[in-house]
Parts: structure tokens; sequence; C-alpha cells
């Protein structure tokens, strides 16, 4: 698990729970002491628990090689933070692949990407990847849907799971690796991995936004802004959720990934040659 931030933490907590052996790698070497003593550098509930009841199955390392030594799955979990044009900053994925070069594991079979990227950055790793020498490495997408203070719980209770893959062999290593996982598995092709992700948050991210034009529409007219959400709410078609008006859309995800997707959406990136 390259990055033992919010979502590599949770991820390699999880895969731990489910029986798997994992190594969680950090270039910072502050966390990885904290990890070490047992301490958990971010707040989760649940997840210092978690981290506890299977300490046996996890170790921590600053060290690339060790980290990918007696690997046969390698998670990329780095931050894409958005750059000033709006698109996504893959400078730490690239670091992970490049850190990869030469790195010696004969089990090695498949590279999985865990963190938000653009659509076609599966295009983009891959052929690094052939250049780095890990043509017989597969490439997988398995974007992730956490929600912050439910996170142990949305990972091993998902809504769903989503594989975007090239290779039937890869596909199947990143579904057995979540066996157990009370969840459907949708496997995909990469592209439209990539896509889901940020699709969603939109999609999150429009709803709220809505809802709180509505809301001021509420109050102009005397209606009941909760009583509105809350039946508009109980059609089957457009669900309760994210249907609270309030300050608006925020955190580590919406605002980035919207971003990211109008940059995607520019005539000159989706017209068709």
């Amino acid at each position: 698990m390259f990055g033992a931030g919010y979502i590599g933490l949770v991820t390699g907590a999880c895969l731990a729970e489910l029986g798997h052996q994992v190594v969680l790698r950090d270039i910072t070497p502050e966390k990885i002491r904290m990890l070490h003593a047992g301490e958990v550098p971010i707040f989760e509930p649940g997840l210092g628990d978690l981290l506890a009841a299977n300490k046996e199955r996890l170790s921590f390392t600053i060290d690339a090689a060790e980290a990918v030594r007696d690997a046969d799955v390698v998670y990329v979990c780095v931050d894409t933070p958005p750059t000033a044009s709006g698109d996504a900053d893959l400078s730490r994925v690239w670091a992970v692949v490049d850190s990869l070069k030469g790195v010696s594991s004969e089990r090695l079979a498949v590279l999985v990407m865990k963190s938000t990227v653009p659509v076609g950055t599966g295009d983009r790793v891959r052929a690094a990847m052939d250049e780095a020498g890990l043509a017989n490495v597969g490439y997988a997408a398995n974007p992730e849907f956490t929600a912050e203070g439910k996170a142990v719980h949305t990972f091993l209770h998902p809504d769903r799971v989503v594989i975007g893959a090239a290779e039937a062999e890869a596909a199947r290593l990143v579904t057995a690796l979540h066996e157990g996982v009370d969840g459907p598995v949708e496997v995909m092709e990469v592209a439209d991995a990539e896509m889901v992700k940020l699709a969603s948050n939109a999609l999150l991210a429009t709803k709220i936004s809505f809802i709180n034009e509505i809301a001021t529409v509420c109050e102009a007219t005397g209606a009941d802004v909760e009583a509105v959400a809350k039946a508009v709410g109980m059609d089957h078609r457009l669900g309760p959720h994210f249907l609270k008006a309030g300050l608006g859309y925020g955190g580590s995800c919406f605002p980035k990934d919207s971003r990211a997707l109008r940059v995607m959406a520019r005539p000159e990136l989706t017209r068709r040659s």
C-alpha cells in the first residue's frame, strides 16, 4: 500500500481485516514511527481498533523495495490535489511508478490505482509501467467511495466495489482481494471506473447545490425546505441522501473532483478527431 494517509490507512486496515498481509509504505518517517508505536495518525471511528486487532497482518515502512518485495498487489493511495487550472496533480502517482523501477518482486501481479485520477490516466500509467520494465504487471483502477466518519463501515459494507481492468487476470485478483466484503462487485474497463468516481462525486455535489437553491426559493415563497426535501427524497428515483439544505459542499473530494471533471469536459479535450 503506497500511501498511509486517510485512504491508504483505511484500505490497508480493512484488507488486513479480510485476512491479507498488508505492508503500508509512506514517505513520512514520523507517520511510520507513529504506526509502529501503535498510534493512529488520523481520526476515524473504529480504525484504531481495526489496526490493533490486525497488527500481526500489518507492517509499516518508508522503503519501497521492502514494501514490494513479497507483494502480489501494489495499491497506489496517494493524494492527487488540484492544480491551479483545476486538473489533478499526478506527481505523487508518477513518484510511485518511478519508485517501482528496478524493484525486484517475482510475485508482483497487478498495480491498483486507488487514488482519484482523471479519465485516461490508466493508459498513461500503463505506458509508464511498460517503460519501467513492468510490462508483465497488470493494471487496475479501484476507486474509493469513502465517507469520512464511516470509512471502515463503507469499505466493508459498500454500495459497490468498482474494478476497472483491461486484463481479466487483474480483474480476478482485485476481485479476490475483496472476498468477504458485503457488497456487489462491478467489473468494467479502466476508463469507465475512472469516470464512475468523478461522476459520482459530481452528482452528489449537484444534489447539495440543488437543494440549497431550492431553499432560497422556499425562503422567498414561504415554503418549508425540510418538508419539501423530505417529500422529494421519497421518490425512489431521487432518494433522500444529500438533500439537506446548508452551507454547501466542501471537503477534500467534492470540490476538486468537480473541477477536474469540468476541466476534462472542455471542448478541446473531448472533441474527437
